[in-house]
């Protein structure tokens, strides 16, 4: 899209300049509008996505379910991961820290690869929502089943199976006992605020 409306804007531009500035000679004709063209055309090449656009590009972890896509700030669709300051409880009720842990094996799994993220809509911090992949692997479902996500419920009932069987083999969070991510941040979550693996 951000091509095509260049593309659009440079031909304006030259269309403007050759109206604008009628010389007779070519070689006395300025060389303004193209320049201008050039200028437009490149600003509408480098814009931010526009709602609804795919990003696409590097990322850089900010926590187990927030990454920033170039200027963007993108919150994974569908998944509640623990707060980058977040502590929890192992099986044997030691403290850990569950949100540095989530955030650390999101970046290990994204490593240098790019990411494609489909927005979905927009949290009420102003992250865009989406449903973000490397490759073909949706990164949501790959927190959630090594048990360093949940579902949010709301938004995503497809998680809720691999959320189960992560329960079920106690990985990651459903090792021991954790506040819900949903709930720490104040979202609309089924379950109670404090889950017991046991």
């Amino acid at each position: 899209m951000s091509l095509i409306l260049g593309a659009l804007l440079a031909c304006a531009a030259g269309l403007a300049g050759t109206l604008l500035c009628p010389d007779e000679s070519a070689a006395r004709r300025s060389r303004l509008p193209l320049l201008a063209a050039f200028l437009i055309g490149g600003l509408a090449w480098h814009a931010p996505a526009r709602a609804g656009e795919t990003l696409y590009g590097p990322a850089r972890v900010l926590d187990g379910g927030t990454v920033m896509v170039g200027p963007r700030r993108v919150s994974l669709y569908g998944i509640a991961a623990p707060d980058a300051d977040q502590t929890c409880s192992d099986a044997q009720d030691r403290p850990y820290r569950c949100g540095r842990d989530a955030a650390r094996a999101l970046a290990d799994h994204i490593g240098t690869e790019a990411i494609t993220c489909e927005p979905r809509g927009t949290e009420s911090d102003g992250a865009v929502a989406a449903l973000c992949r490397v490759g073909d692997e949706d990164l949501g479902a790959w927190m959630v089943a090594r048990g360093l996500a949940v579902p949010d419920r709301t938004t995503a009932p497809t998680y809720t199976a691999a959320a189960d069987r992560a329960w079920g083999r106690r990985l990651g969070l459903w090792s021991g006992v954790f506040q819900d991510p949903a709930e720490r941040r104040g979202r609309r979550a089924d379950a109670a605020g404090l889950r017991n693996a046991g």
